[in-house]
Formats: C-alpha cells, sequence, structure tokens
C-alpha cells in the first residue's frame, strides 16, 4: 500500500490597514468686516464675513440674520436700512457666528462743495420762472426745483424757498416755492441722490441768506420721500446755465443719469 502524505502549508494572511489621519469637517473661525455700521433710512452697505475651515468648504454655508428685519434687511452680506432703530446683524457657518450692530438713522448731514444754476424759463406765464439749483458733495447730490419771480432770469433773489404740498394747475407755481419730485414724460426726475439711493424731496425749505457776486450762501433743511431729514450747507458760486432756449427734459434726463455733476 502506497501511503501518501498531505503536507499541508499554513500562510497566514497579513493584512496591513494604512492608519490616515482623519481630518474633520468644521469652521475653525469666523469674523466679520465691520462691528459696527451706521446707515440711513433705504441705503445699503455691505459686510462681508470670512471664515476658516477644515475638511470640506463646500458643506459650511454662510446664512445672514437681522434680529430686526423691519429696522434693516440682510440678504448675502447686503443691509438695506428700512426705519429708524439698531437691529444685530449675524452671519452663522457650522456653529460659529459673527456678528455687527447696525444704527438706521434718518438725519443726513452732507458736505456739498460743489453747484450750478439753471434757469429753465417761464413756469407760470408772468408770475414765476423756473431754476434749477444743484448741489453736490462726495457721495450725494441734490436737485431742486425753484419757482422764482418773473423778473428773475440770471440768479435768485434772497429768500427762503419753501416745499409746494399740492400742484393741482399751473397757478400754483407762485415765486419762493420749491417743487416735489415728480414724473414727466416717463421718467421720475428724482430731486435728492444719497450714495446709491434717490428720492424725491417732499417737504422743507431751501433758503438763500446771501448773495454776494454770485457767491452764494444756502441753508438746506429737506426731508426726502423715506423720511430723511437733510441738514446742510453751500457757500460758493452757482455756475449758470442757461437751459431756456434747449429741451429742458433731454437735458436734465443726462444730468440725473449721472447722478454726481462734476466741474
Amino acid at each position: 500500500m502506497n501511503r501518501i502524505k498531505k503536507i499541508s502549508l499554513f500562510i497566514p494572511l497579513i493584512v496591513i490597514v494604512l492608519m490616515t489621519s482623519c481630518v474633520k469637517d468644521e469652521v475653525t473661525s469666523i469674523a466679520m468686516s465691520k462691528s459696527t455700521m451706521s446707515i440711513n433710512i433705504a441705503q445699503t452697505d455691505s459686510l462681508i464675513a470670512t471664515i476658516e475651515v477644515t475638511g470640506d468648504i463646500s458643506k459650511f454655508p454662510i446664512t445672514w440674520t437681522s434680529s430686526y428685519p423691519y429696522v434693516a434687511t440682510v440678504k448675502n452680506g447686503k443691509i438695506q436700512g428700512l426705519s429708524t432703530g439698531k437691529t444685530t446683524i449675524t452671519a452663522k457657518s457650522g456653529n460659529l457666528t459673527t456678528v455687527c450692530e447696525v444704527n438706521v438713522t434718518n438725519e443726513i448731514y452732507p458736505t456739498l462743495h460743489a453747484g450750478f444754476l439753471a434757469y429753465e424759463g417761464v413756469n407760470n406765464p408772468g408770475i414765476s420762472n423756473l431754476f434749477v439749483v444743484g448741489l453736490a458733495g462726495l457721495t450725494d447730490t441734490m436737485y431742486v426745483y425753484i419757482n422764482a419771480p418773473f423778473s428773475s432770469t440770471t440768479s435768485l433773489p434772497v429768500a427762503e424757498y419753501t416745499l409746494l404740498t399740492n400742484l393741482n394747475s399751473i397757478s400754483d407755481f407762485v415765486p419762493f416755492t420749491i417743487n416735489p419730485g415728480f414724473y414727466q414724460d416717463g421718467n421720475q426726475y428724482f430731486s435728492w441722490y444719497y450714495g446709491n439711493f434717490a428720492s424725491p424731496i417732499i417737504n422743507g425749505s431751501l433758503k438763500i441768506t446771501g448773495l454776494n457776486n454770485n457767491l452764494y450762501t444756502i441753508e438746506v433743511d429737506l426731508v426726502d420721500g423715506y423720511g430723511n431729514n437733510i441738514f446742510g450747507s453751500y457757500v460758493g458760486n452757482l455756475k449758470y446755465l442757461d437751459w431756456s432756449t434747449i429741451s429742458g427734459a433731454p437735458s436734465m434726463k443726462n444730468v440725473l443719469k449721472k447722478q454726481h455733476f462734476k466741474f
């Protein structure tokens, strides 16, 4: 009998597990570009939130909230003032947050450094002429439509010009008054630009307290359509423009498109 020997070989399986360090997905820090901000009603501004992340950054979008959205709203960091008051703007990513305290005011004090006086011509035949006074600052521009005495064609008399609250007919255009913002030919001619928003003037007065060799002293106390109170003063020359012989609307339209004139 042949004897068969079976040799069984046991070869152990060695599994080598390479341990790699696991990176945890998390936000490690978050910071806001500003901690405080002051804006006016209808004005906009922007905040930037910066985050540092380990792992997959796509898992950590930034969400924005306003504690009092009726005071100011926020969307993707863009803030807009709605009413006077204070609100906290919060940016959150992961488990971390950062905040900015926003104060919304209704008082604007423009620094006005340039101006023009444009004669438009007859507004109310035999009674008043129409002028446009333009005053500009670094980020703001004001256009005030003024009814002057019929005898005035090259300058404005020293006087207080108050806003007309009711315009029903041509007879309402009387001397020493201001016309509010209005529509013409489908275009709205705003009276007040501030930063990136515009609004018609709805109340208040413009007072010319001095005039000497075309050097005007002007005090501004106006209210815009958003409820902002505009206070300011201007001392300087007003570059004279005669628009009475050309079409007023296209000329005014070109000026208003620029929003901020320069001399």
